[in-house]
């Protein structure tokens, strides 16, 4: 240790035994001699002023003389948010609606759409003129051949050699999974 670091722990030391040796002499003491030691301040009130307060003291506060607390709308709220924008006129329910009316004229509602095919094209089979294609869904296997139906959603409409069309049964449909491998087999 440096002298520096030495002189530091002497001073502290020093300061931690000061501080003990004063609470040990200011804790001997009663708290009846600290509390006489208090006087009270004498005013400049008359004895008639001391009695009336003292029968003050003794009675219960009349809460309806303190009076309410009114609400002052000025003061405005005290977390409110605060924007620079300027606040835009208040809108009628009549101009609502109207406006809303001109909306849903303006645009019709999109037309329903088909999600997008799920099955991956896992290969195809060729026998006696029959083209059968091999499809995987999240772990499922399919096997279809034109006109079958493949979870009562889908229907298997032509088979290519490079794409497979398919009907989305529920909304009527057509739509195609493209096919990028070149498998074909032969059943013999």
């Amino acid at each position: 240790m440096d002298s520096a670091e030495k002189k530091r722990k002497l001073l502290l030391g020093g300061a931690l035994i000061a501080t003990l040796i004063a609470v040990v002499l200011v804790g001997g003491e009663d708290e009846e001699t600290i509390i006489n030691t208090v006087e009270p301040v004498q005013s400049a009130k008359s004895s008639v002023d001391k009695t009336k307060a003292q029968e003050n003291n003794s009675e219960y506060l009349d809460i309806s003389k303190l009076g309410q607390r009114k609400f002052n709308p000025s003061a405005g709220e005290l977390f409110a948010s605060t924007t620079w924008t300027p606040k835009q006129p208040p809108v009628s329910l009549e101009e609502q609606a109207a406006k809303a009316a001109q909306i849903a004229k303006s645009s019709p509602p999109p037309a329903p759409t088909a999600p997008p095919l799920p099955f991956k094209y896992a290969g195809k089979a060729i026998s006696d003129n029959e083209t059968w294609v091999f499809l995987a869904q999240s772990g499922e296997n399919f096997i279809a051949k034109i006109g079958g139906k493949i979870n009562d959603k889908y229907r298997l409409d032509s088979i290519n050699d490079d794409a497979i069309t398919m009907t989305y049964l529920p909304l009527n449909i057509k739509q195609t999974l493209t096919i990028n491998n070149k498998i074909a087999g032969n059943f013999r």
